[in-house]
């Protein structure tokens, strides 16, 4: 009897999940909402003389030029300790444009200091279909040391 139950039961979350399951519709994005979100707050690399350069906030994406933020967005940035302490950074993504867009991705790692413990990784290679996803990841060097870290992302050079 309870086999019979635990299946039934098993039985109706699978099909609740099959009546609320939808395909998603195609991708729409607000690029004016993302260039005109404020800012986390938090920790940010800030210049000697505060009006020389705009605040970069670290543990966050920095896009380099105009041209691609005007056609992919950060979804998500996740960051993480692996098994061996190093830090491991992931980011996804979203190409807002009907068309393929290539990007490049580097992390760079710092101290609680915002001294870089190493440095930068190479420039990884990001291919994102139109109105698709795509996922760039990183891992540290360093261990225990850091505490920070900055994606920079840029229009993929030849």
């Amino acid at each position: 009897m309870k086999i019979w139950v635990l299946a039934a039961i098993a039985a109706g979350a699978l099909i609740a999940t099959t009546v609320d399951a939808r395909e998603n519709r195609p991708v729409k994005c607000d690029m004016w909402d993302a260039k005109h979100s404020a800012s986390p707050g938090g920790p940010a690399l800030l210049a000697n003389v505060s009006t020389a350069m705009t605040p970069i906030d670290l543990n966050a994406v920095q896009m380099t030029d105009k041209k691609l933020a005007g056609k992919v967005l950060v979804e998500a940035v996740f960051a993480r300790r692996t098994e061996t302490n190093s830090v491991e950074v992931i980011t996804r993504f979203v190409n807002c444009s009907n068309k393929t867009v290539e990007l490049d991705a580097r992390s760079s790692f710092m101290d609680a200091a915002q001294v870089p413990t190493e440095d930068p990784t190479y420039w990884k290679k990001v291919i994102l279909s139109p109105k698709a996803t795509g996922v760039y990841r990183a891992l540290s060097i360093g261990r225990d040391e850091v505490k920070y870290y900055l994606v920079e992302a840029r229009s993929s050079q030849p």
